[in-house]
């Protein structure tokens, strides 16, 4: 176990596992980012100036170009760190994500299609996704649904 120090924006210093938070709603990756920027702004009254997201490198294409530009969040304070997949599931893991990201070309929002019908049976006792209630400047973004860039005013645009 390593424990992680860093300092707030005040200088006190605090572990990570003061400062994590979680999100347990998603069903989708694209979800997985958008309810994690409410989640933060539920916890802290703010959003966040940057993002930073860890996942398999084969993902980054997923996340800092399709999810990224589907919430409008700015290029410049998005970041991506990717951590290798295991080689022995790396050629299967790669043709899975060109599928993901095929689809998400097509539905950017998940809301439509196959990424649709997937979230669905990911949620088989249909619990309420407690969003946008802690961020209602998202409101308009989290009902959106079209193949083309929520034309809204968001909260970092």
């Amino acid at each position: 176990f390593i424990e992680l120090i860093f300092a707030d924006v005040s200088g006190n210093q605090a572990t990570v596992r003061s400062k994590a938070l979680t999100e347990e709603h998603a069903r989708d990756s694209f979800e997985n980012l958008l309810f994690s920027v409410c989640r933060f702004r539920e916890l802290t009254g703010v959003y966040p100036q940057n993002i930073t997201v860890v996942s398999y490198d084969f993902k980054e294409e997923r996340f800092a170009g399709l999810h990224r530009a589907a919430i409008g969040f700015p290029e410049a304070r998005f970041f991506y760190v990717g951590t290798p997949a295991s080689a022995a599931s790396k050629d299967g893991a790669k043709k899975g994500e060109a599928l993901a990201r095929a689809q998400f070309q097509q539905d950017p929002y998940g809301c439509l299609g196959n990424l649709y019908r997937k979230k669905l049976k990911r949620d088989p006792f249909h619990r309420s996704v407690p969003y946008p209630n802690g961020c209602p400047e998202l409101q308009g973004l989290f009902s959106y649904c079209g193949p083309l860039p929520y034309p809204g005013k968001l909260p970092w645009s």
